[in-house]
C-alpha cells in the first residue's frame, strides 16, 4: 500500500498562500502595533492632564506656567511633576529621540505679563491667564507633541540641580527650566527663538543645536497645522504629517485628550479678542476664523 505525500507542487501552493496571508497580516499587525503606542501616548497625555486639573484646584485655577524669567513657560513638568509623580508618564512610546525627558510641550499662549510685572530674582514664575480668561478651553491647545527634548530630569526638583527641570541658577534671570514650550509654530513662539528645551545656552539654529553638554533637534511632532507661517517654515516640524498614523495627540485646556490631524490645529499667537483677525497666523478659541481661513475645530489662541 502506498503512502499518500505533498507534491511539490501542492507544497509550493501552501506556501505561497502563506505568503499571502503574511503579507496581508503583517501590516495589520504594525497597524495595531502602531495603535497601541498611540492609544498609551494618549493616556500619558490624560494622566498629565488630570495632574493639570489637581495643580489649578490648589493654585486659584491657574495653569502651571514654567519657571522660566523669559516669558516662556519653561519648567512646567517639574511644577506638575508632585501630582503624577512618574517620568515615564511624559514620554511617548512614539517619540525614539535618544534620552528623551520630554515628549509635550505646553502652549506658550497661556503666559502674560502685566503691567508693573518684574522679572528680576527671585520671583520664579512668570503669571498665567486663569481659566476664567480661556474662551473656549474645550478648542484650545494646552499639550502637544514635540521630539528631540532631553537631558534634564524632571523628576528632579532641586532648584539648584543643573539637571532639574527646575533649574534656577543664583543670580540668573533667565534660562532656568528646561520643559518645551511653544504654539505649534508662529512669531516669537516658534520654539528656536524661545530656546525651549535647552541646557544653560541659547540654541537658535534650526539643526543640531549644541547647548552645554547636550545636543538637541528639537522639533515639533504635529504635523503641518492649519497657518501659512508653519507651512512656509516646515523645518521646524519632524514630519508632515505626525507622529501617530498622520496625525498627533493632543491635551485641550479642559482636560480632555484627543487624537488630530495638524490640518484640524489653528497654529499660532493669541487673537485677543474673539473675532480679532489682525494677525493672519491666528485663529480665535471661538473658532470665528481669520481672512480667507475656514474654522478649523481646534486652535492655540486661547480667546
Amino acid at each position: 500500500m502506498m503512502k499518500k505525500a505533498f507534491t511539490l507542487i501542492e507544497l509550493l501552493v501552501v506556501i505561497a498562500i502563506i505568503a499571502i496571508l503574511a503579507a496581508i497580516l503583517f501590516p495589520v499587525f504594525a497597524t495595531a502595533r502602531e495603535k497601541a503606542r498611540q492609544t498609551a501616548c494618549l493616556s500619558n497625555l490624560k494622566q498629565l492632564g488630570l495632574a493639570i486639573v489637581q495643580y489649578e484646584n490648589d493654585y486659584d485655577e491657574t495653569p502651571p506656567d514654567g519657571v522660566a524669567h523669559t516669558n516662556t513657560n519653561k519648567g512646567w513638568g517639574g511644577q506638575i511633576y508632585p501630582y503624577v509623580k512618574s517620568v515615564g508618564v511624559y514620554v511617548c512610546p512614539d517619540d525614539t529621540w535618544p534620552s528623551v525627558s520630554c515628549s509635550y510641550f505646553i502652549n506658550s499662549n497661556f503666559d502674560y505679563t502685566p503691567a508693573g510685572f518684574s522679572w528680576s530674582p527671585p520671583l520664579q514664575c512668570p503669571p498665567a491667564y486663569p481659566l476664567a480668561k480661556f474662551g473656549a478651553p474645550a478648542k484650545t491647545v494646552m499639550f502637544g507633541e514635540i521630539t528631540g527634548s532631553g537631558g534634564y530630569n524632571i523628576g528632579d526638583l532641586n532648584p539648584q540641580d543643573s539637571v532639574s527641570d527646575l533649574y534656577y541658577p543664583a543670580g540668573s534671570p533667565k534660562e532656568s527650566g528646561y520643559t518645551p514650550n511653544g504654539t505649534g509654530c508662529g512669531g516669537s513662539y516658534d520654539p528656536y527663538t524661545t530656546n525651549l528645551g535647552t541646557t544653560n545656552q541659547a540654541c537658535n539654529t534650526l539643526t543640531a543645536n549644541v547647548c552645554g553638554d547636550k545636543t538637541f533637534t528639537l522639533q515639533y511632532a504635529t504635523g503641518y497645522p492649519y497657518n501659512v507661517y508653519c507651512q512656509n517654515n516646515s523645518t521646524v516640524f519632524a514630519s508632515p504629517s505626525g507622529r501617530h498614523s498622520n496625525g498627533a495627540n493632543y491635551l485641550l485646556a479642559d482636560g480632555h485628550a484627543k487624537f488630530l490631524m495638524g490640518t484640524q490645529v489653528f497654529a499660532g499667537g493669541n487673537d485677543l479678542t474673539a473675532g480679532d483677525c489682525s494677525s493672519s497666523n491666528s485663529g480665535t478659541a471661538m473658532n470665528t476664523g481669520c481672512g480667507s481661513y475656514p474654522n478649523v475645530p481646534v486652535t492655540y489662541s486661547i480667546f
